[in-house]
């Protein structure tokens, strides 16, 4: 699916390195790493907010809102769930968030 300003999708993962935690937001391109779990979550989360209103409120091109991480990532999420490696690399699975709307983003991003 490509994302668009009026609707898209947004898939997360997050897991534990050797010391620190990492998150990834994948359609905006989003890579994270916190050594607490609670601030990281935080920090993509709000991250991901303010990118989308950002492109959004500015009219910039939608290929922000559809953009790459490094393959790594990719093959973790989809090789994760092929091979159940998740407990190794303590992956958390999101629900994604579909359909967002620039009207109901955090207080903090706006």
């Amino acid at each position: 699916m490509k994302n668009t300003k009026e609707d898209g999708k947004l898939r997360f993962l997050i897991y534990k390195s050797t010391a620190n935690y990492v998150g990834v937001c994948f359609e905006l391109g989003l890579v994270e790493e916190e050594e607490d779990l609670k601030k990281l979550i935080y920090r993509l989360k709000n991250g991901a907010e303010a990118t989308v209103k950002a492109i959004v409120d500015n009219n910039l091109d939608e290929t922000h809102l559809n953009k790459k991480v490094p393959l790594k990532y990719e093959l973790m999420w989809y090789l994760g769930a092929i091979i159940k490696f998740k407990n190794k690399f303590h992956l958390m699975e999101t629900k994604p968030i579909t359909n967002f709307n620039i009207n109901n983003v955090a207080p903090s991003c706006i």
